[in-house]
């Protein structure tokens, strides 16, 4: 009967102690919050992909280096808004921030992986107005990026944040119009 309750009350510990390091296509790697999320999309190539990017006004420098396409972004808005959320319960980092980052995306077979490190962040997080671009790590997550802060694990934090950085990155592919005349 004790080792039973020394069991239990070990497994009561460990769950309460336990630390989240990933939440959505977000996740901690070496000390750093990025976001990763594989998409799948027939036929696609990394001269597609290269070519897509270069359309986006938001993106700089667009690089394609072998099976890898690369980029920056500069001062992304969340459109709380269009994912249908109310102001009221979005909090004030994601209304008024801008996030900033480095992506790499890699093709295989029929799908492409996009990861954004490097996310900057300005806007007023509350109780800071934050006007030079500082990493999203320091305040998403607690001791040092070893486990990522509950405050951000929400639906309407990280939650909108994937939601935008998924919408402004992921493969759309455009229908080219036939000219058939006057139709």
């Amino acid at each position: 009967m004790k080792s039973l309750f020394t069991l239990a009350l070990a497994v009561i510990t460990t769950a309460a102690v336990a630390q989240t390091t990933t939440y959505g296509s977000f996740k901690l790697v070496d000390q750093e919050l990025i976001y990763q999320k594989v998409f799948t999309q027939d036929s696609i190539t990394v001269a597609k992909l290269s070519e897509y990017y270069q359309t986006l006004p938001y993106l700089s420098n667009v690089a394609q280096q072998g099976e890898e396409v690369n980029f920056e972004f500069n001062d992304l808005i969340v459109d709380y808004k269009k994912f249908q959320f109310a102001q009221v319960g979005v909090p004030p980092i994601i209304q008024t921030g801008k996030y900033s980052g480095k992506a790499y995306v890699n093709v295989k077979d029929g799908k492409y992986r996009l990861t954004i490190t490097n996310i900057q962040m300005t806007g007023n997080i509350g109780y800071k107005n934050i006007n030079a671009k500082e990493n999203l790590t320091n305040y998403a997550c607690k001791n040092n990026g070893t486990f990522i802060d509950q405050n951000w694990c929400k639906p309407n934090t990280l939650g909108l944040l994937e939601k935008a950085f998924t919408d402004k990155f992921q493969f759309v592919e455009v229908a080219k119009k036939k000219n058939d005349g006057d139709w």
